[in-house]
């Protein structure tokens, strides 16, 4: 368990890179959709059928990659909206999150055998298909780079 979390959570870092690199070629939008795109065809691939230790371990590290969207985020969002409105609906979002976050546990759980959550996880894989359409609805934001 603890060597999955390691190859998610290190394969997030480089997946913040690599999508800010993404961003900076092709722009917000289009990252935002083909990494929201990934996201989901690595749960697909990790959990549409039972798999061993071994070969889920392989999904993982794109699962982890492909995470790396939400570094996005922090980079489009904000110039989107008035510095009053931001931080307020940056509070709320946060934790609103956090409920739904909560709901979606119990909710998608209950789907799942005791133990086994292989469905709830492919079940939570198809809640990034509709950002990959959405992101198609923002602005395009030109990308900054900082020097």
């Amino acid at each position: 368990m603890s060597k999955s979390f390691f190859i998610v959570i290190s394969c997030s870092i480089v997946g913040n890179f690599f999508a800010g690199w993404m961003a900076s070629l092709i722009g917000y939008r289009r990252a935002i959709s083909l990494m929201c795109l990934g996201f989901f065809l690595s749960f697909l691939g990790a959990y549409a059928i039972p798999r061993d230790y071994s070969s889920v371990i392989y999904w993982l590290a794109a699962i982890g990659l492909f995470s790396g969207v939400f570094g996005l985020f922090t980079m489009y969002l904000p110039p989107l909206f008035p510095t009053l409105l931001r931080t307020t609906g940056a509070g709320f979002c946060y934790n609103i999150g956090r409920v739904a976050a909560a709901f979606g546990t119990v909710f998608f759980g209950s789907f799942s055998k005791v133990g086994d959550f292989r469905l709830a996880l492919l079940y939570v894989g198809f809640l990034v298909l509709a950002a990959v359409f959405l992101a198609w609805q923002l602005p395009e934001l030109p990308f900054k780079e900082e020097n």
